[in-house]
């Protein structure tokens, strides 16, 4: 800017339907969609070929929009940009009230600032009048050169056959004095050479060449321009020139920068969605899998009591509460932390330090904001209090630990850790329990979760079965299914591995559920030898209504396999059951199986559950078993647990039984049954 210029005053656009305004002032139709087709924005130009108004098309597909008979013209075009390569199509449309029109449709793949495809932009243009040109372009060249777009054809020679009025006024000559000249006088060598030439010569050698370049317009504004070259043929067919059409599309070229930001933005608050956390995370994760120095965390958010709000106040109160938790979460989490709402009344943060006690100092600021929040809303105030989960990653010089790291792995130690929270009373923080580990417990719990991965995923578990006895006859009356797996050392871990390994990253259901498929799909074949199987399941599966919905409708199909089974849940579980889980076991009682309590005096007795009726045998834990000849108050123990039960009406069953002294004594304690090494070591369930 010289001395003599004015400044431009700066005009704060106001950000809210900048986006559609813009799409609105454009007389070209414009349209963009996700990739499933749904139209997210368009302008009236689009929408009336359609016979819809604006309003109409929104949220339809582009099949329904556009017409059955017209669609599968554009879904090749479309289908190569959701690929990542722009496509131009041209074809006539019937557009209402003027007829047949000839349109060139630019198919725009958008991507976000990490090159991850969000939708197309699709930018139509009428060319009937260029159309018409390039057929009698000899006869019509008035039309064309009063075309807006800025029109040459130039010939091998690289010099002016004419331009049209727009693109002489560009340069501030008459379209006649274009006539002969060169483009390398009008562009400079060094312009033509490096920017332009390539494009012709491709162009002149038979492709129709598309592409953007940055230009300063008369006025000395910036501007992007699209430059599309065709091939000019003669009668017989050969190459004389090239049609160089040459567009302004920077406020086309703003637009996809708007519809981009507004992919990765949360509409009622402002922050980041989830595609932008996610998005995030996957920068952060391969940076740790290259070289594993830069450590980060994770944590997941789950507002307690948020659906009050919504209940007592209405939708709008929810939203304010929303747009006031996500303002706190700005203001107290700091400037290096990624914020972002990832669903409903769930937020994430992501941080950048090496130090998981960083993130937790951060979440204990963040539950203090929560405490001093409140929302009033008319006569009403609600407080505010949230479940926290951490999931941190720590630097890691082992390739194995690090590659085996990935962005699934990390969500959903997240939301473990805060499903954790909530379950354990909520408005507390809780972290994934990995984190703390020494590099030695790191590689193994990482290569012991690689081996249950890679069971789940379809390589499934190895199957053993240990005989339970009739301690007064030596028959077998049970046999309990136990799982295995081989982690990458080659040794065969058991149940307490898969158990544990799956708690903390939140397999659990993955587990049971195969493992209680694959003993249902040996009883339907009839491979248990007549005996009845006891097989191990979570409290987290007995909560899940799909698990229920899938065994109950099984069981209900095939009845005689109910009485084959035999439920096993454990007695430190049943603090944590839920009604839904009470309910499970009850259906599963009635349709014939068996509940049984395991691991008894480990935990809490469930005096409540045991007079209610609620399970059929008590299943007597290795803590007590475990030493019984030389340990009078194990006996004791024992004996207690035999009394109870038999005051219930219910059988015993001693486990981990791994010495044969201990049969005669827990017989003579009044003990039914047992199992371990001593009866039989477990066997490949065959």
């Amino acid at each position: 800017m010289t001395a003599g210029d004015t400044a431009r005053p700066e005009v704060a656009w106001p950000v809210e339907g900048l986006h559609a305004a813009i799409i609105a002032a454009s007389q070209d139709p414009i349209y963009f969609c996700t990739p499933d087709y749904i139209i997210r924005e368009a302008n009236d130009p689009y929408v009336i070929i359609g016979g819809m108004t604006r309003e109409e098309a929104i949220g339809r597909t582009v099949q329904e929009v556009a017409g059955a008979g017209a669609f599968p013209r554009r879904a090749p075009y479309l289908e190569r940009a959701l690929s990542g390569q722009a496509s131009v199509l041209q074809d006539w449309v019937n557009v209402p009230g003027q007829g047949r029109r000839f349109f060139d449709v630019r198919y725009q793949p958008v991507h976000d600032a990490d090159g991850r495809l969000l939708g197309v932009a699709a930018y139509g243009r009428d060319i009937t009048d260029l159309k018409k040109a390039e057929e009698v372009l000899r006869l019509y060249e008035s039309a064309v050169t009063q075309m807006s777009d800025r029109l040459s054809i130039v010939d091998r020679d690289y010099r002016y056959i004419l331009t049209n009025d727009s693109n002489a006024r560009w340069h501030g000559c008459t379209a006649d004095s274009f006539r002969g000249r060169s483009l390398i006088e009008i562009v400079g060598v060094e312009r033509f050479a490096a920017e332009i030439r390539p494009w012709l010569d491709r162009c002149l050698a038979g492709e129709t060449v598309e592409y953007d370049f940055h230009d300063t317009a008369p006025d000395g504004a910036p501007v992007v321009m699209d430059a599309r070259l065709q091939p000019f043929r003669n009668g017989d067919g050969e190459i004389e020139a090239a049609v160089v059409t040459l567009r302004d599309v920077t406020e086309t070229r703003r637009l996809s920068e708007r519809l981009e930001r507004l992919a990765l933005q949360d509409d009622l608050t402002g922050i980041a969605n989830r595609r932008a956390f996610e998005t995030g995370l996957e920068r952060r994760v391969a940076a740790f899998r290259q070289d594993g120095s830069a450590g980060f965390s994770v944590v997941f958010i789950d507002l307690d009591g948020f659906k009050l709000v919504n209940d007592t106040a209405g939708h709008g109160a929810g939203d304010r509460f929303l747009q006031d938790i996500a303002r706190l979460l700005r203001q107290s989490s700091g400037e290096d932390v990624e914020v972002a709402r990832i669903g409903g009344d769930e937020f994430g943060l992501i941080i950048d330090s090496t130090l998981p006690l960083a993130a937790h100092a951060i979440c204990n600021r963040l539950l203090s904001a929560f405490e001093g929040y409140r929302l009033v809303w008319e006569d009403l105030t609600f407080r505010s209090s949230a479940s926290i989960g951490i999931a941190s990653v720590v630097p890691e010089d082992d390739e194995a630990a690090r590659q085996a790291l990935t962005v699934g792995r990390v969500l959903q130690w997240a939301d473990f850790a805060c499903m954790q929270a909530k379950a354990a009373g909520g408005h507390r923080i809780v972290s994934h329990d990995g984190t703390g580990k020494t590099g030695d417990d790191r590689k193994a719990e990482i290569h012991h979760l690689l081996a249950v991965e890679r069971a789940i995923a379809g390589e499934g578990f190895l199957l053993h079965a240990m005989t339970i006895v009739d301690l007064g006859s030596g028959a077998p009356v049970m046999q309990e299914v136990l799982p295995r797996v081989a982690a990458g050392d080659g040794e065969l871990h058991g149940p307490s591995m898969i158990r544990s390994t799956a708690e903390r990253h939140g397999l659990m259901r993955s587990v049971d559920r195969l493992v209680v498929d694959a003993v249902l799909s040996r009883l339907e074949t009839g491979g248990s030898d007549g005996l009845p199987v006891a097989v191990d399941v979570s409290a987290e599966t007995l909560h899940s209504p799909v698990f229920a919905r899938q065994l109950v409708g099984r069981l209900e199909r095939s009845p005689e396999l109910a009485r084959s089974l035999v439920f096993e849940v454990s007695e430190t579980a049943l603090s944590r059951l839920k009604p839904e889980a009470w309910n499970l076991m009850t259906d599963l009682r009635t349709l014939g199986c068996r509940i049984a309590l395991d691991h008894f005096g480990r935990g809490m007795a469930g005096f409540t559950q045991l007079r209610a009726n609620a399970f059929d045998l008590i299943k007597i834990d290795r803590l007590l078993t475990a030493g019984l000849a030389g340990d009078p108050v194990k006996r004791a123990a024992v004996s207690g647990v035999v009394g109870l039960a038999e005051a219930l009406g219910l059988p015993t069953v001693a486990e981990y039984v791994t010495e044969p002294l201990h049969l005669d004594i827990l017989k003579g304690l009044g003990v039914a049954y047992a199992q371990g090494h001593a009866v039989s070591p477990p066997q490949a369930w065959s």
